[in-house]
C-alpha cells in the first residue's frame, strides 16, 4: 500500500470521471474497457479512489466554520462569512464539498462497477476485501452529504453518460444506504489493514457506529440503533490503542502508523508523489510574517490564518493540561530571524509576542516587557479579535506542527506538508461511545472515558471529572483532544446543540445573530450549480435557487 497510497498515477486511463459535477460522461470509458481486466489494473483503480480523500479533507471549512471553537480570523464587523455567520448565502458556498465528496463516490462506484464486471480475474478474498474498501469510502461521502445537506441523490454505480435528471432521495434511505453499505464492508473487511492508511475493519466499525448514534436522534431512527452505536465502537476500540500524544503529534511523530489511528489520510515524504502537500499545518497560525521576526524562516513558514480557536477553546484547558503547554498551544511567539523591530535589534529565538493565559494588567505587562525584551507585543485573551496593525493575533494551534517543510511557500503554491491526515482515531471512537453511554443514562461510564484522555494529558486530582458525565462534558473534551480533527458542525448538530453553542462562543455568529439561529441554518444549500445543471434537484428551504 505504500505506493498505493502515495497515489502515483501511472496511466491516463485513471482520470475516470474527474468531474466533480453529477452529470459529467467518464470521458475514458470506451477505451477503458480494454484495460481494466486484470487483478493489477483493479488494484489500480481502488488505489486511485484513496487519492480524492486528500482534497476532501483539505475542505475544511465546512466541518469547523460555523462551530463554537473555530473564528475566523478578523474582528467581528469584518466581511461576512455566510457558513460562519449564518448570514445570507448566494447558493453555491457548499459547492466544493458537494464535489469533493461525489468525487470520492463517483471514484468508489467506477470501481465498484468495474471490479464486480472482471470479478473471476480477480482473488476472491482481494476482491472481497477492496469491495469493502469502497463501500466503507463510499459510506463516509455519503454521511458526509446527507448531514450537511438533508436528501442527496443517491446513485450507486458508474455513471456513463451525461445525466441531467437527478432527484433527491430522502435522508431516512440515505441512512440506509450508508448502513447496508458499512455492514457489509465489516462482515468483508480484515481485523487489521494489509497496509497502513487502508481502510480496515475498525474504520468501518468507528463510523458505523458515528452513523447509528447520530440516526439515533433523527424521527425515523430503529430501536436498535443506539445499542447497535454502542457495540460497533466497542468494537473498533478493541482494535486500537492510545498512544502518547507526542507519538501522535510530537517529535515522536512516525510516518510510518500509529495503533490509535484508525484511518488516515497518508502523505509522502517525497513532494513529487504528493501532487499537492498536507496544508494543516499552516490554517492556526496568526499572519507571523507581518510582523519584524517573523515567519520567513523556521519554524512558522507559511500560514494562511483560516481558523482562530476561539475564546471558548482556550479557556477549557487547565494549567496543567499537556494539550496547551508550549509543545501544543504556543503562547510565546518567538522570533525565526534576525530583523529590526519597533524596540531595537531582534534576534533569532527571542520572544518578541506573548498570550498570556489569564489576562494581565498594565503594570504586569510594563514589567514582562522590560525583563523580555524586546518583546514588542502582550497580547491579553480579550485582545484576540483586535487589529494589532494589520494582523490580529492569537495563540497559535501547534499540535499540526511539521518539520519537514523548510521553505517558505506563497498562496497557491503547494504546501508541501507530509505528516498524515487523522480521519479516525481512538481518542474520537472513546468520546462516540461517552456521548453513546450518557444518552442510554451510563454516564458514569462516559467519565471513565473522559478521564483515560485527561491522564493522558497528565491531568490528575481535581483536573479529573467526577460523578456522572453530561453531553457537556462529552462536547467539551472532544473540543480539548480533538481540535482541527473531527467535524464539530456535524458533532454539534448531531446532538443538537450547534445553534445554541455557536451563538455563545462564535464571535462572528453572535454579532450577527443576537437574537436566535433560524433553524433553517441545521442544513447547507444545495449548490445552485447543480440545480442549474439537473433542475429537478430542489433547494433546501430558505436558500436561493438560482
Amino acid at each position: 500500500m505504500k505506493k498505493a497510497i502515495n497515489y502515483i498515477v501511472v496511466i491516463s486511463l485513471l482520470a475516470l470521471a474527474q468531474s466533480c459535477k453529477l452529470d459529467e460522461v467518464n470521458p475514458s470509458s470506451v477505451t477503458s474497457d480494454k484495460y481494466f481486466v486484470t487483478q493489477s489494473s483493479y488494484e489500480e483503480l481502488v488505489n486511485e479512489t484513496y487519492r480524492y480523500l486528500r482534497p476532501l479533507l483539505q475542505n475544511t471549512n465546512h466541518m469547523w466554520y460555523g462551530t463554537d471553537m473555530y473564528d475566523r480570523t478578523g474582528v467581528v464587523d469584518d466581511t461576512q462569512l455566510p457558513i460562519n455567520d449564518y448570514t445570507t448565502f448566494t447558493g453555491d458556498e457548499s459547492l466544493g464539498w458537494w464535489t469533493d465528496n461525489y468525487n470520492l463516490i463517483s471514484k468508489a462506484n467506477t470501481a465498484l462497477t468495474r471490479g464486480a464486471a472482471i470479478k473471476d480475474n480477480i482473488d476472491p478474498k482481494v476482491y472481497a476485501t477492496r469491495t469493502g474498501e469502497l463501500l466503507a469510502l463510499r459510506a463516509y461521502a455519503y454521511f458526509n452529504l446527507v448531514e450537511t445537506f438533508g436528501g442527496v441523490p443517491l446513485i450507486t454505480s458508474e455513471v456513463t453518460q451525461a445525466t441531467y435528471n437527478f432527484t433527491r432521495s430522502s435522508e431516512e434511505e440515505v441512512y440506509k444506504q450508508i448502513v447496508a453499505d458499512l455492514n457489509q464492508a465489516i462482515a468483508q473487511l480484515p481485523g487489521d489493514p494489509s497496509d497502513y492508511g487502508r481502510v480496515a475493519q475498525a474504520m468501518a466499525q468507528h463510523l458505523l457506529g458515528k452513523v447509528l448514534l447520530t440516526r439515533s436522534y433523527k424521527s425515523y431512527a430503529q430501536t436498535t440503533d443506539l445499542a447497535n452505536a454502542v457495540n460497533n465502537l466497542q468494537g473498533a476500540m478493541n482494535k486500537s490503542t492510545l498512544s502518547t500524544w507526542d507519538a501522535l503529534f510530537g517529535d515522536q511523530y512516525s510516518a510510518g502508523g500509529n495503533k490509535e489511528v484508525i484511518f488516515a489520510v497518508r502523505y509522502s515524504a517525497t513532494d513529487a508523489n504528493n501532487k499537492t502537500g498536507n496544508n494543516l499545518y499552516q490554517q492556526f497560525k496568526f499572519w507571523t510574517d507581518r510582523f519584524p521576526g517573523g515567519a520567513l524562516a523556521a519554524p512558522y513558514w507559511r500560514q494562511d490564518a483560516s481558523y482562530q480557536p476561539s475564546s471558548y477553546l482556550f479557556n477549557l484547558y487547565a494549567a496543567t493540561d499537556y494539550r496547551a503547554s508550549e509543545r501544543f498551544l504556543q503562547r510565546h511567539i518567538v522570533a525565526a530571524a534576525n530583523a529590526t523591530g519597533p524596540n531595537g535589534a531582534i534576534k533569532a529565538g527571542d520572544n518578541v509576542i506573548y498570550l498570556p493565559r489569564v489576562a494581565m494588567s498594565a503594570s504586569d505587562i510594563a514589567a514582562y516587557e522590560a525583563a523580555n525584551k524586546p518583546t514588542y507585543y502582550v497580547v491579553n485573551p480579550d485582545q484576540y479579535h483586535q487589529f494589532f496593525g494589520s494582523n490580529t493575533i492569537y495563540p497559535i494551534i501547534w499540535k499540526f506542527y511539521d518539520p519537514t517543510v523548510v521553505v517558505y511557500t506563497n498562496s497557491g503554491v503547494d504546501p508541501q506538508g507530509h505528516r498524515d491526515t487523522y480521519i479516525f482515531r481512538r481518542a474520537e471512537t472513546m468520546m462516540l461511545l461517552a456521548e453513546a453511554y450518557v444518552k442510554q443514562g451510563q454516564g458514569g461510564l462516559a467519565t471513565g472515558l473522559i478521564n483515560d484522555l485527561r491522564t493522558r494529558a497528565k491531568l490528575s486530582g481535581s483536573d479529573l471529572l467526577t460523578g456522572s458525565a453530561t453531553l457537556t462534558d462529552v462536547l467539551d473534551e472532544s473540543a480539548r483532544e480533538l481540535f482541527g480533527e473531527s467535524n464539530r458542525w456535524m458533532d454539534l448538530k448531531r446532538t443538537g446543540t450547534l445553534l445554541t453553542r455557536a451563538a455563545q462562543y462564535n464571535a462572528f455568529t453572535a454579532h450577527n445573530h443576537p437574537a436566535t439561529i433560524d433553524s433553517k441554518y441545521l442544513l447547507r444549500p444545495i449548490p445552485v450549480t447543480e440545480i442549474v445543471r439537473s433542475p429537478t434537484l430542489t433547494q433546501n428551504p430558505g436558500y436561493p435557487s438560482k
